[in-house]
Parts: C-alpha cells; structure tokens; sequence
C-alpha cells in the first residue's frame, strides 16, 4: 500500500497562499497518521517547493500508488482536476480522494463537476483517509462502510456515507510529518481546533461552537521537536484564536519561555480584538512573538454587528493600541463587501485602518466561500450581494471576480482596496514601505492595472494554456512509460 499526498501547484503567484514557506499542515497530519498505521507515505507538496504541473507529473510517475490525496482551496480546486485528469491518464487504477475545506462544503457539487475524482473527504482527514486505505487493501475498494465521505461507484453515482464525528482528544494524533517535505525557513503549530465564533463571511473548518484543546506538555513536545530538527526562523500558531482561552495561552507562553525557545526562534499568532490585554502582550513580546495578527474585517459598527462578528471598533482600537505598546508588531485584516456594505461603510474600513495604523495591512475584497453565510447570502442576491461568477477560479481575495454590491460594483471595489491600500502607507509617511508593498506584489498590482484599464486579462485562460502544456508532459511520459 502506498499514498501520494498532494498539495497542488499554483498557476499565478498573487498571493501568500500560492506560494508558501512552510509545508502544508493538513497534509501533514494525515501522512503522519497514516505512517503511523503502517502505510508507506510520499508527499508533494507543490507550492512549497514551486513546482508546476509538469513537474508534479514527474514527480507522481517514480512511484506506484494506490491512492492519491488532494487539499485546495476554492479557487485552486481547478488544479486538482488537472492533476487528476493528467494522473490517471498514466494511471487509471489509481484511486484520487479531495480533502480541505472547499469540498467540505460542496462535496457533491464538487465530484459533479471533476469527472477524475472518485472521493470527497469532509472534515477533518486522518482517520478518514485510513480507513480509505484500509478499504483499498482489505476491502476491494469497498468503500461503503467509510464515514465522513462522498463516493462514486462503478457506475459513476455518487453516494454519500454517515459523517465522522471529530476527535475530541488531539493528543492522540501524531504530530504532523514535516520530516516527509524540503526543509523550510517556517512552521506552523496548531494547539486547538475549533471556533465558537459564527463570522459571516467564515467557513470554520474544525467546526464551531467547542474548541478542542491539545494538552500543553504535548505542545510543547512538539516545539521542541520542530525547533531543534529543523531550526526554523519562525513558528506560527496556527489557531484561529491563539489567545481564546487567556490563562491557557499566559501559561503555554510561559512555557515557551522557561523552555528557552524564545532564544532558538520567533513566534506569531492570530486573536480577536476581545481576547489580549496588555500583561499578555508584554508577555508575548518577552517570548519573543515578531507578530500579532487581528482581525478587525470593517470600520463600520452596524457592519460589524451584521457579520457576527462579536466585537466592536473600539475594542479593535484599544487591542492594537496595547499589542503596539508591548512592542508587538501588528498586523490587521480588512475586508470590502460584507453583507449591505456601501461606498460610505467601505471608506470607513480605510479611515480605520490609516488610523490603526498596522505595520502590515490586509484590504481583500470579499469572497463569497462556499460554507459561508455570505455565500448564501450572495447565491440568494440577498444583503446587497450580486454574484458574478459560479466558477471557483474566481474565488480569489486579491484577484477574483466572484461578486460585487449593488451599491458598489466590482470596479469601484476594487479602487476601494487599492485606495486603502495607497492611504494607509501615505497618510502615515511610510513612503519606504509603500514601495516594498508595490515590489512584493507587483504581479497582482499589474493586473489589476490592466483590469481597471479594460486591457484583456482572461486569468482562465493563463489557466488553460498550462493545461495544454500538461497534457503534452503527460502524453509524453505514457510514451516513455512504453
């Protein structure tokens, strides 16, 4: 038995997420449960190591698998199906699963549509994906008695099986392989699952409502094992609430500090506005966290209250006030296009963050995730929305094309982000780091220069003309396989 498990490439680097310095987490935690069942593992994670389709292609073809495991977002999902289609192309016999959070929330939509993928995984994927294996070893590939997907058979039907509960103890997982991928300069930790947070415009994978606390001696294990293996320069704490549960994190941070890993590496971590004080901050700053990152989303309070998302604009003032006061660096999220957004509440996103003043601002213009309610909202025309596309290659922050308010079309969003962007560095005399932003993202500034302008910039078809150059590598290595 033998699993390739893929994170797929990128066809345009625009953002973070396309190119990463890290190794993908999940698929890292479903290759160290498997190994730890006894199942040979091979990763491929194509965004760390910025390979291209054809370089996958080579890559897929030294080994003989029984079963290929995919995760994406919504608006790569389109670069598993080519992955799929050119895959079993060389093998038909293979059997392709999807994990992640896109076909979590449209797993029936999403095997419709890829006529190569035979399996979605919902939810969380370790003990899913083994018993996959188990039913394509021990089974005949009957996978009928496998909770928590969506199957088609022989016949090409689909049939959906019971969900999976979650599992609630996550000291009984494995920490995640990142021995399996290239060494890189950044890790990611995860220390709970889970949000009791119900944003609009969030999808939540680990589900709502309970958090899912791993104990903090396991934690700390595994900082010790990423730090003194693989030396990284930072650690991020990918919780969606680093500091949800105040005297847990004062204590883990302490840890960290009595442990000496503040000196081995840096740390950063996300939180809300309600959640961090200034004796955490300090305390933070102690151990060495280079980065804070919170979400504050708008500049309007009846926005605010619209999108549930629990907090108000004072409090998102005062809590970056004091994560600066400590010392911290700061970085905030913004988005133009919650539900009733207006030209006059979008200003207000800017006005705020010129103010806030973050050394690292982030203005997305909203996407309407499936699993969302905004999605919802936008499927329905409901809250203001117009859904412009049902393609998920659209559904991109910084570049998409996915919706549009009525009382702001997709064009003056669009000025709007780039407008918040432009005031936040000149309003504040930060002309150096205007000019570090520009060169950082020069590839999306480009294009949306080109959009504003009317110049042809059809991102589907850059999309298409790399399949045609895939499918050429795959005919040429079923040729030289014979």
């Amino acid at each position: 038995m033998r699993v390739l498990l893929v994170n797929p490439p990128a066809t345009n680097t625009f953002e973070e997420h396309d190119e990463p310095n890290h190794p993908c987490m999940s698929v890292a935690y479903i290759a160290s449960y498997l190994r730890s069942k006894g199942i040979l593992v091979d990763v491929l994670d194509c965004k760390l190591e910025k390979l291209n389709f054809e370089n996958s292609v080579q890559r897929f073809r030294e080994n003989k698998y029984d079963i290929v495991g995919f995760t994406s977002f919504t608006h790569d999902v389109h670069n598993v199906n080519i992955l799929c289609e050119a895959f079993k192309k060389i093998d038909p016999n293979i059997v392709t699963a999807l994990g992640g959070v896109h076909v979590t929330a449209l797993p029936y939509d999403t095997l419709m549509a890829f006529e190569k993928l035979d399996i979605a995984v919902i939810g969380e994927g370790e003990y899913t994906f083994y018993e996959l294996c188990d039913a394509i070893e021990n089974r005949n590939k009957d996978f009928s008695k496998v909770f928590g997907i969506f199957y088609k058979d022989d016949k090409n039907e689909i049939h959906i099986n019971p969900i999976r509960m979650r599992e609630q103890n996550l000291d009984n997982l494995p920490f995640p392989a990142y021995d399996l991928f290239p060494k890189a300069k950044k890790y990611q930790v995860i220390t709970a699952r889970g949000c009791p947070n119900f944003c609009s415009f969030c999808m939540s994978p680990y589900g709502r409502k309970i958090m899912r606390f791993r104990g903090l001696e396991n934690v700390m294990q595994e900082l010790d094992w990423i730090i003194n293996v693989f030396h990284p320069i930072e650690i991020r704490f990918n919780d969606e609430t680093f500091s949800h549960d105040y005297d847990r994190a004062t204590k883990m941070v302490n840890m960290i500090m009595e442990a000496g890993y503040h000196k081995k590496t840096s740390f950063r971590a996300s939180t809300r506005a309600n959640k961090i004080d200034y004796d955490l901050a300090v305390l933070m700053k102690r151990a060495n966290f280079c980065y804070l990152e919170i979400g504050v989303e708008t500049g309007d309070q009846d926005i605010m209250i619209k999108t549930h998302k629990g907090t108000t604009v004072d409090q998102v003032a005062s809590a970056v006030r004091i994560a600066k006061k400590a010392g911290l660096t700061v970085g905030c999220g913004f988005i133009i296009g919650h539900p009733y957004e207006t030209k006059a509440t979008a200003k207000k996103t800017m006005d705020l963050m010129v103010e806030l003043n973050p050394s690292v601002g982030a203005v997305g213009i909203m996407v309407p995730y499936p699993g969302t309610e905004v999605y919802e909202l936008a499927r329905q025309g409901k809250a203001g929305y117009k859904l412009l596309s049902a393609d998920w290659r659209d559904y991109n922050k910084q570049i998409g094309n996915a919706l549009e308010m009525e009382s702001l079309n997709r064009k003056e969003m669009e000025r709007l982000q780039a407008y918040g962007y432009l005031k936040l560095y000149v309003k504040n005399y930060r002309f150096l780091d205007l000019a570090k932003f520009v060169w950082k993202y020069r590839k999306a500034g480009i294009y949306f220069v080109k959009k504003q302008f009317g110049i042809k910039t059809d991102y589907n078809k850059m999309k298409d003309a790399q399949k045609e150059k895939l499918e050429k590598t795959v005919a040429s290595v079923i040729a030289s396989s014979g």
